[in-house]
């Protein structure tokens, strides 16, 4: 594996201490400076730091808002540009893959066409690739210009570009939930995170509790073709149906508690 090679900053927001997170440190290698943003991982720093090349930047408060989280560490950047991978994420998903996004990256650098890039995401879900529904062909922003880019929303945070905006096919494997109560767990704290942003209008959150869940099953399951992933896929459409009822469930869960405060 080339190490060091590319002029680029990788960051990687971690509170895991699993195998996929190791892996996502070895795929981040290829890049001159890598920046970890410890949040209360409990990983061995001192051992890691004997096989791989990283900064190390702590976060100890509990996380509430991610997109603050990942524009403090950009303000740690040393090169112009910079990519974000999550704990569970590689830069592809075999030796090939990654080998095919060292080119695809330095050759967006070199061109210097574009402020930003869109990457192509493939979601492992149950020790599985998903091909269908909202995962099966996730395009999200995250290789930019440090100073052309910021996140904003809370959680599942999306990066805005001051510029001009290209589409790579740069891929990204995300290893996913392995069980269904892991995913269970990851949908109630996210869609507590996400009801903070819910619109202070009980009327439509009414209406968006009953029809988004729906809606949102339909397009991922028949309109993304979810069903083609077997049972991977329509566990993943109801999941994700869930969570969208869920943010609105503890929309009002939350205005109900503040009404009768003290």
């Amino acid at each position: 594996m080339m190490k060091g090679q590319i002029p680029i900053t990788i960051i990687i927001l971690t509170n895991r201490n699993d195998s996929r997170f190791i892996n996502s440190l070895k795929s981040s290698q290829i890049a001159k400076e890598v920046l970890i943003i410890d949040n209360n991982s409990k990983n061995n720093w001192q051992k890691l730091n004997k096989k791989f090349r990283f900064k190390l930047l702590t976060y100890s408060d509990q996380i509430e808002n991610f997109a603050k989280a990942r524009n403090l560490a950009l303000k740690k950047v040393e090169t112009n540009w910079v990519i974000f991978l999550d704990s569970d994420e590689t830069l592809g998903n075999s030796e090939d893959q990654l080998k095919a996004n060292i080119k695809k990256i330095e050759n967006i650098i070199k061109k210097d066409l574009f402020d930003g890039v869109s990457i192509i995401r493939k979601d492992i879900f149950l020790n599985k690739m998903l091909n269908f529904g909202e995962a099966g062909n996730t395009k999200i922003i995250r290789m930019f210009k440090k100073n052309n880019g910021k996140f904003v929303k809370n959680v599942h945070e999306v990066a805005q570009i001051a510029g001009k905006v290209g589409v790579s096919d740069i891929l990204i494997s995300h290893f996913s939930h392995t069980n269904i109560s892991s995913f269970q767990k990851d949908i109630q704290i996210y869609a507590f995170m996400a009801s903070i942003n819910e619109q202070a209008n009980p009327r439509l959150n009414i209406l968006k509790m009953i029809f988004y869940p729906i809606i949102k099953f339909f397009l991922n399951y028949f309109i993304k073709l979810g069903f083609l992933d077997g049972y991977r896929g329509l566990t993943y459409a109801i999941m994700m149906s869930l969570h969208s009822f869920f943010v609105r469930i503890f929309y009002f869960e939350k205005k109900n508690i503040n009404s009768h405060a003290p």
